[in-house]
């Protein structure tokens, strides 16, 4: 028979919630707050990039604020022309002059296939190195310039993590 009559539910128990904390005066939070940031130096690291990102206007600010916190702001600046962070266009540039060992500032489809038997001519045939050189793209001299040569490297980069270009320079310097 007592299961036919009315249950009574038991009461329920209270949960926490932040707005039945202690409370602490606005200012004090205030205070700990910037004492916080002060003893990291986020301050000072949010505006800079804060700053960065209202002077520059990178294409891609999110990847500015990655590189701003991996490299710092000058590093993460990215160059109007190709959309490269100043840090990875520096490792693409000593990889351009590796490959442009008489320092012309272009590279020749000969300068292209003895760095490839070098690095990597047991992996790529003359078909496919003659495709890799067309998808950079050179001018109608038939040379890429160090501006092709970053714009087509700013292309395949665009999905990568830093460290995985970082290993994929290192892999195609060394």
């Amino acid at each position: 028979m007592d299961s036919l009559l009315p249950t009574r539910a038991a009461a329920p128990v209270p949960a926490r919630h932040v707005d039945k904390l202690d409370v602490l005066p606005d200012e004090l939070l205030k205070k700990q707050d910037e004492a916080y940031l002060a003893k990291h130096q986020l301050d000072k690291l949010f505006g800079e990039i804060l700053q960065g990102l209202a002077q520059e206007m990178p294409r891609d600010p999110v990847q500015f604020i990655i590189d701003s916190v991996q490299y710092g702001v000058e590093m993460a600046k990215q160059d109007p022309q190709s959309g490269l962070p100043e840090h990875r266009k520096a490792k693409l540039l000593d990889l351009f002059r590796v490959i442009d060992k008489q320092g012309t500032g272009r590279i020749s489809y000969r300068s292209m296939q003895l760095y490839v038997n070098r690095y990597g001519g047991q992996t790529l045939g003359a078909d496919e190195l003659s495709s890799i050189f067309s998808d950079f793209r050179p001018g109608s001299d038939n040379l890429i310039s160090q501006e092709e040569f970053l714009v087509f490297f700013s292309r395949v980069s665009k999905t990568i993590t830093n460290a995985q270009f970082e290993a994929m320079v290192e892999e195609m310097i060394n």
